[in-house]
Order: structure tokens, then sequence, then C-alpha cells
């Protein structure tokens, strides 16, 4: 838990927040390995639907395998600088294959390794093996939070051609609203979508509660050259 000036931001609502903009959902693409990638590579162009585009692009998150994402964090209370929680990186192999680093993040610095139906995390110094929900318990969970995410997003807007990070790529903005512990979180965020293979690229967002605000600012790496294997003991 990170507090600034009397405001807590929990661990879960910052990934919460971040599991908004990253559209991400783990579990649904079976029999993806490690060394095969499936990600699209088919050229993409806007159509009249922006809200339908923004979900095809997160859709496509789980045949994009490998990739990986980075996140910097940061959050601010009225007349403080923003306090930045740190870099979460995560590298996904596959649908039950990823590794997520946080680096002086809420957690302090902390790795997560998930291989099928194991965990191991490392944290104070040492590596703890645990077990990790089913592929079934994964998919209805994804489910139900895909569904709670719907009902969150109210607008989506087409802005145009842009490059980012060097990739041609189109931009969405988008507005949302949900309800966290009781709380109500409004916010903006933008989206950067790759004209040659219609994949999320880089999203932006700032999210708002009683004047506080947390943002997030992601970017994906896609065909990276990487392993994700048990940890030593």
């Amino acid at each position: 838990m990170t507090t600034i000036r009397g405001f807590k931001f929990g661990s879960s609502l910052l990934l919460s927040v971040v599991l908004i903009a990253t559209g991400c959902r783990l579990s649904q693409l079976k029999g993806v390995t490690e060394s095969g990638s499936s990600r699209p590579t088919s050229a993409f162009s806007p159509s009249n639907n922006p809200r339908k585009d923004l979900g095809d692009a997160l859709e496509k998150l789980n045949s994009a395998f490998p990739y990986r994402l980075t996140e910097t964090t940061s959050a601010s209370a009225p007349g403080q600088p923003d306090v930045q929680y740190g870099v979460r990186v995560v590298e996904f192999a596959s649908a039950d294959r990823h590794h997520a680093k946080w680096k002086s993040g809420p957690l302090g610095d902390t790795e997560v390794i998930t291989i099928g139906d194991k965990e191991y995390t490392y944290i104070n110094g040492k590596w703890i093996e645990g077990g990790a929900k089913s592929l079934s318990q994964r998919e209805q969970a994804g489910r139900r939070f895909r569904e709670k995410m719907a009902s969150a997003i109210k607008d989506v807007q087409y802005l145009g051609a842009e490059t980012v990070n060097g990739v041609s790529c189109y931009a969405y903005s988008y507005t949302m609203e949900m309800d966290v512990s009781g709380q109500k979180w409004s916010g903006t965020g933008k989206a950067w979508v790759g004209a040659s293979d219609g994949l999320p690229h880089q999203l932006d967002s700032e999210m708002t509660v009683s004047s506080y605000h947390q943002k997030s600012h992601i970017t994906y790496q896609y065909d990276v050259d990487f392993k994700i294997e048990k940890p030593a003991m």
C-alpha cells in the first residue's frame, strides 16, 4: 500500500487500472508454446466504429505471443508533485507462461513467474513456489472482468494517423468511469494501434478520484527474444 499525504493507493487498485489499459486476458489462448509465435500480421485500417477498432486491437493481445509490456505508473495529490510507483515489465511467452517484474513499485522489487499451474514469486531475497489458478478459472475471471471493463468505457474517438516509437499507428482517445471499492474513478486515455499489425503499441491513461490522480504509460514490443524458465529455488 502506498500513501500520498493521507490518501492510500492499494496495489489491487493499481492492478485494476493497469488491466483496464492493457485489456489483457492471459487465459484465453490454448496450445501456444513459448517457441512459437502466432502474432497477427495483417494490415489494419480504421473503420467507422472506433470502439470496435480499439476492442479488436486489445483482443489481439491474446494471440500476439511473444511480446513484452513495459509500464510506468505515478500518482499525485493536490499541490504535490507526482510520486512514481516504479516500472513494471511483463514478458508473455504464451497464455500460461509469463514473467512479471516490479521495480520499486508498491510491492518493492518483486518478480512473479507463471508456468502452467505453478507460480514462483521472488520477494525478500528468495523464491517461493505456489499454485496458480487453473486455465478454466482464469478464463472465467477474464470473462467477468471484460464485462466490467466494457461497461466502464464510455466513449471512444478516432483521432487520426500518428507515429509513436517509430511505428506508424492510428490513434484513439477514450473516457472511462468505474467504481472501485466504493470509490468512483473517472479518467481518459489514448491508444495507438499499429497500421501494419492492428496491435496496441502504446497506451497512456489517467484516472482520478477525489482530486487524486493516477497515471499509466504502457509500451509494447513484439517478436522479442526471451525465455521463461523455472527459477533456481
